[in-house]
């Protein structure tokens, strides 16, 4: 009878872990040193400015005023393994009257590694920023993953 037990356990075992590989087929897996599809870059948060030793946000908003001198936007990143790429463009979406003008302000490149905040930040024109809506797009391996809109007002 416990030889019996025993085989009936390692039966129940390795169908458990069968059926537990089986539901990771259409998910992002992380094994060391695998592939980067489990690398994201998420939460793109808009703010007045970044802790300097995390990168975290700080002061999280969407409005700005024209004499902002610096808009800072935070963002999360996990997984990344060495040499991941991060670029962020910054774009003039619309001015106040209402026109689409979609024109880059900016981009900023750099790679990374790890797991943690990663921060950008633009500082204003020598005239403030004119009013309207403006958007920062992230890119991670050069595939768009996230964005963030603010507004000057």
């Amino acid at each position: 009878m416990k030889g019996k037990r025993l085989r009936l356990t390692a039966v129940s075992i390795l169908a458990l872990a069968a059926f537990l590989l089986a539901g990771c087929a259409g998910g992002e897996v992380s094994l060391p040193g695998g592939a980067s599809s489990a690398t994201s870059l998420t939460k793109a948060t808009m703010c007045r400015s970044v802790n300097p030793d995390t990168g975290e946000p700080v002061e999280p908003t969407s409005s700005f005023a024209p004499d902002t001198a610096e808009i800072f936007c935070s963002a999360k990143l996990a997984n990344a393994p060495a040499g991941s790429e991060i670029k962020s463009e910054w774009i003039f979406v619309r001015g106040e009257t209402g026109e689409e003008v979609d024109y880059l302000i900016d981009t900023w490149n750099t790679t990374a590694t790890g797991s943690g905040y990663v921060s950008f930040s633009i500082t204003a024109p020598e005239s403030n920023w004119p009013k309207g809506d403006y958007q920062v797009v992230l890119y991670l391996d050069g595939k768009e993953v996230t964005s963030a809109s603010f507004k000057v007002q």
